[in-house]
C-alpha cells in the first residue's frame, strides 16, 4: 500500500527511502507529490542511469545532517520529504560536504527551515501555560493548550519531562497530545481528551504575580511582539495583562515629564550615585579587609602627594620596599619613575602618586618576597579607596601605570600597547592616559627596555602638555 507523504513521521520517511538511495534514484525522479513507497519508485521513470547503486549497508550519512533531516521533518510543508531525500541523495553521490556550502540552494533552505523548527520548539517551552485539573481521586494533574507553527510536539515535550518529571502533566495540540503520568512518556490523539480546562484557581495569583514584576518603562513593544507574537497571546493567562500594563505606563511617563521640576530626571547621575554607594571602612585603608592580600602585607600603602592636584599616577600595587616603608613608588621602579619624571619636565612634588591595590601581594621566594599580580577580584576590592582618591585630589589627568592600573579605572582589560592609542576619560571627567609601568622597564629584556622606556617618556610628557591645555577648566564631579 502506498505511503502518503503527510502520514510519515521521520522513521517512517527514513524506512521508505532506505531502499531509493541505495538503488539512487534521483530525487527529480520520483513521484512525491502522489504518493511514495518502493512500489512507486520502482514504477517511476529513472533517467539517471550512471548514478551507481549502492549496497544498502553501505548506505552511511553523516550524524550531523541525521540530525538536520529529523528536525526538518518537523516543519510544516509537504516540500519537507522531497527535500530531505535530495539532501541525502547529494551528500552521497555528489558532495559528502555539503553541508558546509551555506550558498547552495538546497542547504539554504534547509537551514531557514530548520531554525523555523528550532524557533518554535523554543516558544514552545516558553509560552506553555499549564492548568490544574482534578483526576478521579482527587488526584492533581496539569494541562496545557498550545498551537505550534511546526510539528514539533514530540521534540518540545521532551523538555517537560525533564523539567516537570514529579507531576501528571498534557500537553495538547492540533496535531496530538504528550501525556506523562511521571513515569513515561505518551503521545495520544488530542481528540480523545476530555478535560480542556479555561482556568484555575492559581490563575489570578499568577496574573498579580506579572503585573508586580513587570518593569512598564523597559517594554518595547515591537521588540515584544518580534519576541511573543499575539498568536500565543489566547493562551497565555499573563496577555490579558499586557494592554492596560502599557496604558498605566505611557499615563505615568506622561504624567511625570510634565511635572515642573521634569528637568530632575533627565540630569546624569548615574555614575556619582554609584561612586557613592561604594563600601570603605570608616577607619580608613588600614582596616581594609576586603580581599585576602592584607594577611601577608606588612601595611596598607596609600597614596602621596598634594590634597588637590592636576596630575594623578596610578600603578598597581606596593612593592617590597613599599610596604616597608608605607609609601609609594620608593622602591626600584620609583627611582625608574623619578628619572623619566625629570626628563620630562614634571615635579614629583606636584603629583599625586597612588596604586590600584593597597596591599602588597607577593610569594616567597628564598628569602625574598617576589611580586605576585593581583587579581581581578581583588582590584575590584581595593577599588573604592581609588575612586574615594579620585574623588578627592581632583585631578584633570590620570596616567594609568600598567593594565592593572587601567582595569581599576576603566573597567576594561586591554593591553597597554593598544589603549595608548585610544582616548578615555575617566567617570569623574578626568582624561585617561595609559603607559607601561616602570617596572615593566626594569624586566623587559636589552632589546625591549630602551622601546618601554622611551613610551613611558613620551606619555609622560603627552600628560604634561595636555595639562596645559586643560589648566584652569573646572572638573566634572
Amino acid at each position: 500500500m502506498p505511503i502518503a507523504p503527510e502520514t510519515f513521521t521521520f522513521e517512517s520517511w527514513r524506512h521508505a527511502v532506505r531502499p531509493l538511495l541505495a538503488a539512487g534514484k534521483n530525487a527529480d525522479d520520483l513521484l512525491w507529490r502522489e504518493h511514495l513507497s518502493t512500489a512507486a519508485a520502482d514504477s517511476a521513470s529513472v533517467t539517471a542511469q550512471s548514478t551507481p547503486p549502492l549496497d544498502k549497508a553501505s548506505i552511511r550519512l553523516p550524524r550531523s545532517l541525521m540530525a538536520l533531516l529529523d528536525r526538518l521533518a518537523c516543519y510544516r510543508t509537504e516540500d519537507r520529504w522531497e527535500l530531505m531525500y535530495r539532501l541525502a541523495w547529494r551528500t552521497l553521490f555528489e558532495n559528502s560536504q555539503l553541508l558546509k556550502d551555506p550558498a547552495d540552494a538546497d542547504v539554504s533552505h534547509a537551514m531557514r527551515m530548520d531554525r523555523a523548527v528550532k524557533r518554535d520548539i523554543h516558544k514552545m517551552h516558553a509560552f506553555v501555560r499549564f492548568r490544574e485539573i482534578t483526576l478521579v481521586g482527587g488526584v492533581s494533574s496539569f494541562f496545557a493548550w498550545f498551537e505550534p507553527q511546526h510539528e514539533i510536539l514530540r521534540k518540545g515535550a521532551i523538555f517537560f519531562a525533564k523539567r516537570f518529571p514529579n507531576m501528571r502533566w498534557t500537553i495538547a495540540t492540533p496535531d496530538g497530545a504528550a501525556v506523562w503520568d511521571l513515569s513515561s512518556l505518551r503521545f495520544v490523539d488530542s481528540g480523545t481528551l476530555t478535560e480542556r480546562p479555561s482556568a484555575d484557581v492559581k490563575e489570578d495569583l499568577w496574573r498579580t504575580y506579572y503585573r508586580s514584576i513587570c518593569n512598564v518603562a523597559r517594554i518595547n513593544p515591537s521588540a515584544m511582539l518580534r519576541e511573543m507574537p499575539q498568536l500565543y497571546w489566547r493562551n497565555l493567562p499573563e496577555a490579558a495583562e499586557i494592554g492596560p500594563l502599557l496604558q498605566e505606563g505611557s499615563a505615568r511617563f506622561a504624567a511625570r515629564h510634565h511635572q515642573a521640576d521634569h528637568e530632575h530626571f533627565t540630569r546624569a547621575k548615574s555614575v556619582r550615585r554609584s561612586l557613592a554607594q561604594i563600601v570603605t571602612s570608616p577607619e580608613g585603608v588600614q582596616s581594609c579587609r576586603a580581599c585576602e592580600i592584607w594577611q601577608h602585607a606588612t601595611q596598607a600603602v596609600e597614596g602621596s602627594g598634594p590634597e588637590v592636584a592636576q596630575l594623578m599616577l596610578v600603578g598597581e600595587q606596593p612593592g617590597d620596599e613599599e610596604d616597608l616603608h608605607g609609601a609609594p613608588f620608593v622602591g626600584p621602579a620609583g627611582k625608574v619613575l623619578d628619572e623619566t619624571l625629570r626628563a620630562a619636565g614634571l615635579d614629583r612634588s606636584d603629583l599625586y602618586l597612588t596604586n590600584a591595590v593597597k596591599h602588597f601581594k607577593w610569594e616567597p621566594r628564598g628569602k625574598r618576597r617576589l611580586h605576585k599580580r593581583p587579581s581581578v577580584a581583588e582590584i575590584r576590592a581595593c577599588n573604592g579607596w581609588l575612586q574615594s582618591e579620585i574623588s578627592n585630589v581632583k585631578p584633570l589627568v590620570i596616567v594609568a601605570l600598567g593594565a592593572s592600573a587601567l582595569l581599576a579605572l576603566t573597567g576594561k582589560s586591554c593591553t597597554i600597547e593598544a589603549a595608548r592609542a585610544i582616548q578615555m576619560t575617566h567617570a569623574g571627567g578626568a582624561r585617561i592616559i595609559a603607559t607601561y609601568h616602570p617596572s615593566a622597564i626594569l624586566r623587559a629584556d636589552e632589546k625591549v627596555r630602551d622601546r618601554l622606556r622611551a613610551s613611558l617618556l613620551g606619555d609622560l610628557k603627552r600628560a604634561g602638555s595636555w595639562l596645559k591645555i586643560t589648566r584652569g577648566r573646572p572638573t566634572l564631579e
